[in-house]
């Protein structure tokens, strides 16, 4: 595997930036390739990107590890859901969401994840959990201990990282002095520009619509966050030609990460334009590592 610097946080990237182009333009080992090449030494992998999920065949899990040996990756994080409405009518039962985490714990554990997306089921646009959550985590914590794995519920735009459940959830674990779950900061929270050279005015509007650009978490509001969050998303938007996002303050949240001595997994998400164009992609991905390569103090 690539030396990992210690003490500093280790850079990947999300199979979820490549959505647009897998399955068309590219094989699951192109992506592999493409990370590998951006310098990335971790990735996240969400469960829609494993064949034949929740029930993998062994083929395709020997495919995986050859994979990872043969672009010294290593697996940071794995994207799942704590849905409870799987069905028309009524919501599923606590021993039926539980069913499917514990089944998802022991699935990240054989691929060798010990950090989860886990996104818990929301009620509105600001990923206000619904009712009833406490008690469907509290009941999964034995079994992500068992699994030795930490769910993660994200926190990403609009939801502002001073939103009263992102303090429940850190209430939460205090009470239950729980290194199992944890929260994953994902950057576009911290967004505070839309250029009109990035965004059309029907993007703009539409975003308008769905919340976004009213107001953004500051990049102090980090620190609350910090202890208790082992992966965070780096969303990007665009990085021009002098590496540099324009949309996300990106500076002033590594900073205070690095001077915080946070070393967890900081994993790319694109979600810009240009997606479905696997060159423009790769462009992008590549200047979002060097950006974060020279701020981190890397190169």
């Amino acid at each position: 595997m690539r030396k990992v610097q210690e003490g500093k946080p280790k850079l990947g990237i999300s199979v979820y930036s490549y959505c647009q182009v897998l399955g068309r333009c590219m094989t699951l080992e192109d992506v592999f390739k493409d990370m590998y090449d951006c310098g990335a030494t971790h990735f996240e992998l969400l469960t829609s990107h494993i064949e034949n999920y929740p029930n993998p065949s062994p083929q395709w899990i020997d495919h995986y590890f050859w994979l990872c040996e043969k672009y010294k990756m290593q697996p940071a994080e794995m994207g799942h859901w704590a849905e409870t409405h799987l069905r028309r009518g009524d919501r599923m039962s606590d021993e039926e969401v539980l069913f499917n985490l514990i089944r998802d714990f022991k699935l990240a554990n054989l691929l060798g994840f010990k950090v989860l997306r886990t996104k818990i089921t929301t009620v509105n646009l600001y990923c206000d959990p619904e009712p009833g959550w406490e008690r469907i985590i509290e009941k999964a914590l034995p079994y992500a201990e068992k699994y030795d794995v930490m769910m993660q519920n994200e926190v990403h735009s609009p939801t502002l990282l001073t939103r009263k459940h992102v303090f429940d959830y850190l209430e939460f674990i205090e009470k239950h002095k729980t290194k199992h779950f944890g929260i994953n900061v994902d950057f576009g929270t911290f967004q505070n520009a839309w250029p009109e050279d990035i965004y059309s005015p029907e993007a703009l509007k539409t975003l308008k619509q769905r919340g976004f650009g009213s107001e953004w978490s500051k990049p102090e509001d980090i620190k609350a966050v910090l202890p208790y969050s082992k992966a965070c998303h780096a969303k990007f938007n665009y990085v021009d030609e002098n590496f540099e996002e324009r949309t996300i303050p990106y500076n002033d949240v590594l900073k205070i990460m690095i001077d915080h001595g946070w070393d967890g997994y900081l994993i790319s998400e694109y979600e810009g334009p240009g997606r479905d164009d696997d060159a423009f992609l790769g462009e992008q991905m590549r200047r979002h590592h060097i950006m974060m390569r020279r701020m981190l103090g890397y190169c």
